[in-house]
């Protein structure tokens, strides 16, 4: 009898919190402040028909979180609290999460979307979060929904994808994560082409946010046109790879978020606003590698090209002929439209050197890694082609791993070697099909750190980076008999003016050509080495301005927060005047603890 009248008493305990909270958030939603906008603010605003939407657009200038509430609305983050036991902890977590649960399905309403207690694990598993609210809206009524009412809660929304990012760039736990895929468009398709005009003398393609990036091509083939810059994950959402500044590996391409020439975004107050390259040149510096701290990014429109028909080469290249000589370096990857090098350690064990490591574990006094082979792609246009040779999408063929082969252990690379080798030596295809792809990864099976490093003319900066990955790799073979990567994949990418891209023409060491190296290494997530790798690196070339990509893993390192901050400088400052010039978050809805630490706080509220 005492058990059920408890949890009567804490039924109608939240009952009267869920009370107090739809007064006083409605008594709030009426409380309209003054504002300070620039001056063309109302021309970015896009009208869009909500009236099933109760409430005003608030100003976010005025801070205000009901005193009533102040238990169940206080900071829900790890980091905010210090029990020991982390199973409490995230009981307790849980259950204050229950009653928010309770008033966010009452303000949101029931045209919805549904609000959903979850516990999220990325791809790679490199990312846990214990507890957060999860929505999948599929219109923009109920975007504009969820944002203001979690402005009047004080909580967080990150706008999420497939969840491929190996970076904390998700919500903090007790937030919400807004999943895009599911979003249509109110004025038009998910994918449209539209045609050169006055205003812009050359194709475009608008695309919805949560457009996978193999639906984009697909599009892209059809339509005969392509994008210079395409990541290896084709299973990727438009909106994370613009994001985060995701790439392809050519020698003028930069990263895709620089084709953006337009993007529709939902600001912290619900509002569609619409911004344009020519218009807002300098906030497109941010935008191209926003990060999510913008907005919800509703459709993004890019700038495509004519495609054409290339001839991809496979071919195998002894490893010290290339990675250990400028002049071939240079010119293999300035002299093709686009260039991709895989190296797998220890493959060049022949049969009998396999045979011994199979009987005795030994490493053969014989290998190397300079005796090691990489595998080299290349795509360039092609002349006279037959119509009937074009094929379709390149995937590689790792069976979703970007290291490939089904093999374990140190032989895994002369098997992922094997892989390569079986390739035919040239094909055709249209451009955006030419691009090596990945089938959907396994699972949890590996992860990825790529750091990127400006290229000078001499090619001294990204040999030294790649041979000393080599070096690295081939001192812990030595030593242990494990390796501390699967895959070593050295990649390019042109330099832009975006304020906080990896590949950034603003970090300019002597000599530079423009164009960055990536530095991408993968393994599974706790491969024996594999982040005292990243470690070593990060701090062995800290003095050549090495930077992480957004997206991969890095956040385990010791001081990374400083070398980032570092290696930006002034790009950093310039990204957080670009938020609070255009208003699009002046009190941080869209900000984690992560991200704060680079950014920090606003100084508007």
């Amino acid at each position: 009898m005492q058990m059920k009248w408890t949890r009567k008493s804490r039924l109608v305990k939240g009952m009267v919190h869920l009370a107090f909270a739809s007064i006083l958030l409605l008594l709030w939603s009426q409380d309209v402040v003054s504002s300070v906008y620039p001056t063309n603010i109302a021309e970015t605003i896009v009208d869009v028909t909500d009236e099933d939407i109760i409430f005003s657009e608030v100003s976010q200038t005025k801070k205000y979180v009901p005193s009533v509430l102040y238990e169940i609305l206080g900071p829900l983050s790890r980091s905010k609290r210090s029990m020991h036991n982390e199973y409490a902890r995230s009981d307790l977590v849980y259950n204050r999460m229950r009653v928010l649960h309770l008033m966010l399905k009452y303000l949101i309403g029931s045209k919805g979307p549904e609000v959903e207690i979850r516990h999220f694990v990325n791809w790679d598993k490199t990312i846990l979060i214990d507890n957060l609210f999860y929505v999948r809206p599929t219109n923009i009524q109920q975007v504009q929904r969820i944002i203001r009412v979690a402005a009047m809660m004080q909580m967080r929304v990150r706008a999420t994808g497939n969840g491929y990012s190996r970076a904390p760039l998700y919500p903090d736990e007790g937030n919400i994560m807004m999943d895009v895929r599911d979003l249509a468009r109110f004025d038009g398709p998910r994918m449209e082409l539209i045609k050169p005009s006055s205003k812009r003398d050359y194709y475009t393609v608008k695309v919805m946010t949560g457009v996978f990036l193999h639906e984009l091509n697909t599009f892209l083939v059809n339509n005969r046109v392509a994008v210079m810059a395409e990541p290896l994950q084709n299973n990727d959402t438009i909106g994370g790879i613009v994001s985060t500044s995701s790439h392809g590996s050519s020698w003028n391409g930069t990263g895709f978020g620089d084709n953006m020439v337009e993007v529709r975004m939902i600001d912290s107050m619900g509002r569609l606003r619409r911004f344009a390259r020519e218009q807002h040149p300098e906030l497109f510096k941010s935008l191209t590698c926003g990060l999510g701290l913008f907005g919800v990014m509703y459709d993004i429109t890019i700038k495509v090209v004519p495609t054409k028909v290339v001839k991809v080469e496979n071919k195998i290249v002894p490893l010290y002929s290339l990675l250990y000589n400028a002049a071939m370096f240079g010119q293999t990857v300035s002299n093709n439209l686009a260039t991709e090098i895989s190296w797998y350690p220890f493959n060049s064990v022949n049969k009998s050197e396999t045979q011994e490591y199979i009987n005795s574990g030994k490493i053969p006094d014989e290998w190397s890694a300079k005796r090691d082979f990489v595998w080299l792609r290349t795509i360039n246009e092609a002349e006279m082609v037959n119509q009937s040779w074009i094929q379709g999408p390149n995937f590689l063929p790792t069976g979703g791993s970007l290291s490939g082969s089904n093999v374990t252990g140190l032989l895994r690379g002369k098997a992922a070697l094997d892989l390569a080798r079986s390739l035919p030596p040239v094909t055709y295809h249209y451009l955006t099909d030419a691009f090596p792809y990945l089938k959907p990864p396994r699972f949890g099976s590996e992860t990825s750190t790529a750091f990127m490093i400006t290229m000078d003319t001499a090619y001294r900066r990204p040999l030294a980076a790649i041979q000393y990955i080599i070096e690295f790799t081939e001192r812990q073979i030595r030593s242990n008999g494990t390796t501390p990567i699967n895959a070593l994949l050295p990649r390019l990418v042109m330099n832009s003016d975006c304020h906080i891209c990896p590949a950034n023409s603003n970090i300019h060491p002597d000599n530079s050509t423009g164009r960055s190296v990536v530095i991408d290494f993968l393994a599974p997530p706790s491969q024996d080495g594999y982040y005292d790798i990243s470690r070593e690196f990060i701090y062995n070339f800290r003095g050549d301005l090495v930077r992480p990509h957004w997206a991969k893993r890095y956040d385990n390192i010791p001081g990374i927060m400083d070398i980032i901050r570092d290696v930006y400088g002034i790009g950093i400052q310039k990204f957080v005047k670009s938020r609070e010039d255009y208003t699009l978050d002046p009190c941080d809805l869209f900000m984690n603890t992560f991200l704060q630490q680079i950014f920090g706080r606003s100084r508007i509220c």
